[in-house]
């Protein structure tokens, strides 16, 4: 391990913050930038946000599921006005939640940069810490080369060309044992997914055959995670736009770019929740499975159809635990199931540090969203303990999640995940 004196770490310290402010520099300035929370209190009022959502530009970080709960909408400075005199039309008042999202960013880079100038180098990557696209397959790569519980596989390949790549963590492949398949990162912006499910691999890689209960998780299930299902708009929140929440198809017909991937899945596809302006954030697609990131998680979870345990969709924020249906507000025949298996990890979950979880099916806890991947890993690949959990946090700091909250993050998540894998 090389150590630094004082002046040594000192410039060290001042060159990370100097590369990372030249990458900042070329990136879209969110200075000024707001977040407002508005709660409607009727259903038209709730039918509004909605319809304004689903025809426009506005970046809504979140929408309610029903009246009384709140949505979180990012306004520019040139369009808080406009953004806030439509409201007062409709009789709804707005708190601003986040008063500028440029220093939530500027916070957010100040603190990755001091994670990298004190990392170590003891692990092949800093798991307390958010990484680029590059350096997490770099960091595939090498678990796979040099752990022999580790091999990877490329699911697809992105529009722009980058590889959408399953780590496969199992003691003997040829045994077909059950299998946990995860998608991380569907949406862009949401990067704490990523990085928790770093932290599960490093966990699960690194506590085999010293921690019993991983010992035992890996010899009795296969592991099978895809960490940045969304590699080309991942990819872009680094260098370009931070906020950037779909991939980058070029749309034809239209000047806006992306499609939601989590709402090109074919049931409910094009129903409510999703919408069929490409401008919109939940732009729909053309058709099904029109997006490659799509194809390549309906590839990968078929490729286990039988065996397939638990299919678990990480998002962020606003801390649930979240089961079909998305597409509509009625629920499954095993919805029983599915409701005590969430009650056993949301349990688990938050008594770990205390933070509050709540949980239900998609569509009546959150919001509806058509033609998502919980929909249809449990539709079409008959995966009943089919869920999304929606991480850290409740709209602090929205998806600028600072990185020493990556660690405790993970840490409840993958509690919450032993205990209910524990019991189905």
């Amino acid at each position: 391990m090389i150590r630094l004196d004082g002046q040594e770490m000192k410039n060290c310290i001042l060159l990370v913050f100097g590369l990372l402010a030249l990458a900042t520099a070329a990136k879209l300035n969110y200075t000024g930038h707001k977040v407002i929370r508005v709660i409607p209190e009727t259903k038209e009022q709730l039918e509004f946000l909605r319809d304004w959502e689903s025809s426009s530009e506005i970046d809504f970080w979140l929408l309610p599921s029903s009246a009384r709960r709140f949505a979180d909408i990012r306004v520019s400075p040139e369009s808080y006005a406009h953004v806030a005199a439509r409201l007062a039309d409709m009789k709804m008042s707005h708190t601003v939640h986040i008063a500028d999202v440029g220093e939530l960013e500027r916070q957010e880079q100040h603190n990755m940069a001091q994670r990298i100038a004190i990392f170590n180098g003891e692990k092949a990557i800093d798991v307390e810490n958010y990484h680029t696209y590059e350096e997490v397959m770099a960091y595939l790569a090498e678990l796979a080369n040099t752990n022999p519980l580790v091999s990877t596989k490329v699911g697809g390949t992105s529009e722009e060309g980058r590889d959408i790549v399953q780590a496969i963590i199992s003691s003997d492949l040829s045994a077909n044992k059950p299998v946990h398949f995860f998608d991380c990162n569907i949406h862009a912006r949401e990067w704490i997914t990523a990085a928790t499910c770093v932290w599960i691999i490093d966990q699960i890689t690194t506590g085999y055959g010293s921690d019993p209960e991983i010992t035992s998780l890996v010899d009795q299930y296969d592991w099978k995670f895809v960490p940045i299902a969304n590699p080309d708009g991942y990819a872009y929140t680094w260098n370009t736009d931070r906020n950037w929440r779909k991939n980058r198809l070029v749309n034809n017909g239209s000047t806006c770019v992306g499609v939601d991937a989590n709402r090109n899945f074919p049931i409910g596809f094009a129903g409510s929740g999703s919408s069929s302006d490409p401008c919109s954030g939940t732009y729909h697609g053309i058709a099904a499975f029109s997006e490659r990131e799509a194809s390549a998680l309906r590839d990968l979870i078929a490729a286990d159809r039988g065996r397939v345990k638990t299919a678990i969709s990480m998002h962020s924020y606003s801390q649930m635990f979240l089961s079909p249906y998305g597409y509509t507000t009625d629920l499954p025949a095993e919805y029983p199931e599915m409701f005590r298996a969430m009650e056993i990890a949301v349990n688990a979950l938050t008594s770990t540090y205390g933070t509050p979880y709540t949980y239900g099916n998609t569509a009546v806890t959150i919001y509806i969203a058509s033609g998502d991947t919980t929909d249809h890993y449990y539709e079409s690949e008959g995966v009943v303990h089919s869920y999304t959990i929606e991480l850290r946090d409740s709209g602090t700091y929205g998806f600028q999640l600072p990185p020493d909250q990556i660690v405790p993050t993970a840490t409840k998540t993958w509690n919450g995940l032993k205990a209910m894998i524990n019991a189905i």
